[in-house]
């Protein structure tokens, strides 16, 4: 599905009545089965959605809340398409892990394996001023956001890229108004969690993910529960841009990045002095 050019099915307004809504009972249980793992992504998830992706913040309540479950949880982590070293500067939390470019930087990938792509992309993204092009330093993205027409601005994004991914051996895939460039040797998030998971011996995991990108992250759990029985939660954090295939791969939702803020905090305090 990341992978996919066809037309994004929105959330419905009705989205507890697809998935139910993560409450502290359902996680607080769970993570408390160790060794246990929390983790996150991060844009459209701890961090809400902005014009321009060096708007986005993380709270200190959230900064807080993840910085004290690391002191009582076996494993914090984060993993994210953004490189590690601005995923840490961004959350800033102290004591939990970071997973930057899907876990291609933590593999030693060499990134100029994709600049030449990432020079002939300038010259579509000057074509059209409205797109802003973010490096992300093993690979890149388009994003259109704050494009008058932004369906047609994505397919011309996607039919100008297509030929680019093919000389270099790239790929693309989609997210919240974004189109991203990536190596075709590029794991899915899915990779990144499981080596987080095995390496700590972890036993259940909560992951929290807004978007296509986090679909296989939502699979890798229900698979890991249904073959092994060991417990996990996939809850898709929404809000109007969610894709519905999102919501349906998930095991349960939360509202906004509000709400999973709130969470966050009741968390740490259930957890703290364990």
């Amino acid at each position: 599905m990341p992978e996919g050019f066809t037309a994004r099915a929105s959330a419905s307004a009705e989205i507890s009545e697809l998935r139910p809504v993560t409450t502290l009972r359902d996680v607080s249980a769970l993570l408390q089965l160790r060794p246990a793992a929390l983790i996150t992504d991060i844009d459209g998830t701890i961090s809400s959605i902005v014009p321009r992706p060096e708007e986005a913040r993380v709270s200190d309540a959230v900064r807080a809340s993840l910085q004290a479950l690391s002191r009582s949880m076996d494993l914090v982590a984060v993993v994210t398409g953004r490189d590690r070293a601005t995923a840490r500067s961004l959350v800033g939390a102290e004591g939990i892990t970071y997973v930057g470019n899907y876990g291609l930087d933590s593999e030693g990938f060499e990134a100029g394996l994709i600049r030449g792509a990432l020079a002939e992309a300038h010259a579509v993204a000057d074509a059209l001023p409205c797109i802003q092009l973010e490096d992300k330093g093993v690979s890149f993205a388009l994003h259109y956001r704050n494009c008058d027409e932004p369906d047609v601005v994505r397919g011309r994004i996607v039919r100008d890229l297509v030929p680019v991914a093919a000389r270099y051996g790239a790929r693309i895939i989609e997210g919240k108004m974004v189109v991203e460039l990536v190596p075709g040797s590029l794991p899915d998030k899915a990779s990144a969690v499981l080596r987080l998971v095995e390496r700590n011996s972890i036993e259940a995991v909560v992951y929290f993910g807004d978007d296509l990108g986090d679909i296989p992250v939502f699979e890798f759990i229900r698979a890991r529960r249904m073959e092994s029985g060991r417990p996990g939660l996939a809850v898709a954090v929404v809000d109007s841009e969610t894709d519905s295939s999102v919501i349906h791969a998930a095991d349960a939702v939360l509202n906004s990045t509000a709400a999973l803020e709130e969470l966050l905090v009741q968390l740490s305090g259930t957890f703290q002095g364990r």
